[in-house]
């Protein structure tokens, strides 16, 4: 969680000073805020379902209803890439994530599988070496959807010195971290994919200070997930146990803050 930090000495002589520098005001901790990033819009209609469906309706669906549930536990302030049907470049919704100094970044997305019997969620992370040739497609599929993020992937000194700077411990273990939490929270609730936790370089996680996942809620390619996403009922259900795999995230963060 990002945190500023500031102060005033306080000048010394007399018992209201010294009173005042025994007990300072508690500062006011601002709630954490999360990016949540509805894929596509626009021109891009993300996955195609088998009846023609698009992804991109799926995600800012499920996009604005995770922010009313998230902003209901009264713990965090929400932000949005888009929150209508509008295309954000990939470049820009990093660029929001940044601006915004979010505490957490969270793509959400529909897959596309070769083979319609596969179905289920899975949550992908940044690596610069994809886990397995199937996310290293579903990488590249999502960044060339988007002209300027191939441009982010090549472009030489500084932004190669931003993208060697992902490599950061911190930012690497808090995604890892996000990406468990996820996943335990859907066990036996939610459908996932075998080995449902995978990393590949996805442009859209690349802000370099901001803990981030992709999620991809289900297969538009299975009739069964695809039912389910655009269920409403079904589809809160997911999203219920998002926001619970999130407030352990931040519970497990304030631990580790308490503990070091």
């Amino acid at each position: 969680m990002r945190r500023a930090f500031g102060g005033a000495a306080l000048a010394l002589g007399g018992p209201v000073a010294l009173a005042a520098q025994a007990s300072p005001a508690p500062a006011r901790q601002e709630k954490p805020l999360i990016m949540l990033d509805p894929g596509h819009g626009g021109h891009d209609p993300g996955a195609i379902a088998l009846d023609g469906y698009y992804e991109k309706y799926i995600a800012l669906d499920a996009g604005l209803e995770l922010r009313r549930m998230l902003e209901y536990t009264g713990r965090y302030r929400v932000a949005m890439t888009r929150s209508r049907d509008v295309f954000v470049p990939l470049d820009h919704r990093v660029a929001d994530a940044m601006d915004h100094k979010a505490d957490l970044f969270l793509s959400l997305h529909c897959d596309h599988l070769p083979e319609n019997n596969l179905r289920g969620a899975s949550i992908f992370t940044l690596s610069n070496n994809a886990t397995d040739k199937l996310a290293a497609a579903l990488a590249q599929d999502e960044n060339g959807d988007d002209a300027d993020s191939r441009q982010v992937a090549s472009a030489p000194p500084q932004v190669a010195d931003i993208l060697a700077s992902l490599e950061t411990r911190a930012t690497k273990i808090s995604s890892h971290n996000l990406a468990q939490d996820l996943a335990a929270s859907f066990n036996g609730v939610v459908p996932m994919l075998p080995n449902p936790t995978r990393a590949a370089n996805f442009a859209v996680l690349r802000d370099p200070s901001t803990p981030a996942a992709l999620l991809e809620m289900g297969c538009l390619t299975n009739k069964r997930d695809e039912s389910r996403l655009r269920n409403t009922a079904e589809r809160e259900k997911l999203l219920w146990r998002v926001t619970a795999a999130i407030n352990n995230y931040f519970g497990h963060a304030a631990q580790r803050r308490m503990a070091g």
